[in-house]
């Protein structure tokens, strides 16, 4: 499995290695056979221009997935630093934390799982929380 993590927000963000340990453990607990993965740490003005071009949402978003497997599990999840650090302070935990949830968010719609209607968002976030106490890796 190779997994990449990309800093282009010009901000701190996580290491390498906790980010690949969290992958790597997100992937056994899902039983899911990751090719690539790369992590993309960006801003407000990127990510918004992902959303704007790929979902017709020019609004900030915290994080955008993409599934680039033919035959196995590729992605990319692109993860907005200034929308994370927002979260985090609302939600009172630090941003490292917050991002670590959103990769968990990232991996959970590479293996197939939609947050469009309720009902599905429901049973992600379920799935998100349960990983995110499973792999309390920062």
């Amino acid at each position: 499995m190779e997994i990449s993590l990309h800093n282009e927000s010009g901000r701190p963000g996580p290491e390498e290695r906790p980010s690949r340990k969290l992958v790597e453990d997100v992937c056994r607990a899902l039983k899911l056979e990751m090719l690539s993965c790369a992590i993309i740490l960006t801003d407000d003005a990127y990510i918004r221009s992902l959303h704007k071009t790929y979902f017709n949402d020019p609004d900030t978003t915290d994080v955008i997935t993409f599934d680039l497997g033919e035959e196995g599990i590729e992605g990319e999840i692109y993860i907005c630093i200034d929308q994370a650090e927002r979260q985090a302070r609302q939600f009172g935990v630090s941003t490292l934390n917050e991002i670590r949830r959103l990769i968990i968010h990232g991996l959970l719609h590479l293996a197939g799982y939609d947050d469009r209607k309720e009902a599905d968002r429901a049973e992600m976030k379920r799935m998100e929380n349960g990983l995110y106490e499973k792999t309390k890796a920062w």
